[in-house]
């Protein structure tokens, strides 16, 4: 089963952030490949996720629950599709630059996509995960000379996605 762990800071407090995270659409507006979002209920939202297989979309709907929370430290949340089951694990913890954001997530690829869903996982956790804390970034005001970046898992590969994202973004005067 894969597995995945990221550490960054966001520049916002512990509160602010568990905030963003509990609201399902703002949350979403950061997760690269969500295409759609319908709320259920305070727990529970069904969402459309597109990633690209080489030149072929695997459009997945998971149905994403919250199983248990300590706000604003802890989540933990189930997300499901056909063929794939994904536990997610959220930490909070206040620095003296705002907040660390520690996620863990479990991926268990089934049925007849199992072997698809473990190798696209492993190949684009890392990028994506930049990608997440690349919107968190510019979501709290990370580009302010008074924040501290993010720090973007993956090391070298990493740091160079970053670079490359912020190369190609539209520059803002």
């Amino acid at each position: 089963m894969p597995r995945r762990e990221a550490r960054f800071t966001v520049n916002a407090p512990p509160g602010e952030l568990w905030r963003f995270i509990r609201d399902f659409e703002s949350l979403c507006t950061c997760i690269p490949g969500v295409e759609r979002i319908k709320v259920v209920d305070d727990r529970t939202a069904e969402l459309t996720v597109k990633e690209k297989i080489g030149a072929v979309p695997l459009i997945l709907t998971l149905r994403a629950q919250i199983d248990s929370e300590d706000p604003p430290h802890r989540l933990h949340a189930i997300a499901k599709a056909e063929h794939l089951t994904m536990a997610i694990d959220v930490s909070l913890q206040a620095t003296g630059a705002g907040t660390e954001l520690l996620t863990l997530f479990d991926v268990k690829g089934e049925g007849q996509l199992k072997a698809i869903v473990d190798r696209l996982f492993e190949r684009r956790a890392t990028e994506r995960t930049a990608q997440f804390a690349d919107c968190l970034q510019k979501r709290f005001g990370a580009g302010s000379s008074s924040s501290t970046p993010a720090r973007v898992p993956g090391g070298c590969l990493g740091r160079l996605w970053r670079r490359l994202v912020e190369w190609f973004a539209p520059r803002r005067n």
